[in-house]
């Protein structure tokens, strides 16, 4: 059985956590164990309930510190999986753009503001790299075929892909319940 402050702290540290979109009843149960765990620690030392708790969460850390490291941990594992996604999302409509036969600059555009949204959705903390890694491949493409000053104006196709992300970003905030 936790006490009033255990609980404090978790439902804390839940606020903390959905700021970094990270929603994961596991990990507070986690946390809520440990601090149980560390606080029949202090009591079996002869602290009184209160006393014991408190030091059980200065030890632990702060909520945000906490919460700061858990959000950092997914993100380095989400960011290692995304970005070749984004890469290779980006080359394929880059290859189907620069196809002779294709003609439809509109679909081209689309397929990046939704691949690059889709991405922005599942990993709302770094939208400008899934737009990078998905709108950049058509203009460099056009700037290796066509080396002159005018083809620099292709840089203009990665509003798509910004938008697109950005708009992901939105969306995941929105979407993401609010602490409780």
């Amino acid at each position: 059985m936790t006490g009033a402050g255990v609980e404090s702290y978790v439902r804390q540290l839940d606020g903390e956590l959905r700021k970094r979109f990270v929603v994961d009843a596991a990990i507070l149960e986690e946390v809520r164990a440990h601090l149980a765990d560390a606080v029949e620690r202090e009591r079996q030392q002869g602290r009184p309930a209160e006393d014991a708790e408190r030091e059980a969460i200065a030890r632990f850390g702060s909520a945000a510190v906490v919460a700061a490291s858990y959000a950092a941990d997914r993100s380095r594992v989400l960011h290692r999986a995304l970005l070749p996604a984004a890469a290779a999302l980006g080359l394929l409509i880059a290859y189907v753009d620069s196809r002779p036969s294709w003609d439809d600059t509109g679909i081209s555009a689309g397929a990046l503001m939704i691949a690059a949204g889709i991405l922005g959705l599942i990993g709302p903390r770094r939208p400008w790299a899934w737009a990078l890694g998905v709108g950049i491949w058509i203009p460099a493409l056009a700037m290796v075929r066509s080396p002159a000053p005018g083809t620099l104006g292709m840089l203009l196709v990665l509003v798509f892909p910004f938008a697109g992300a950005y708009l992901g970003v939105a969306v995941r905030r929105a979407i993401t319940p609010a602490s409780p």
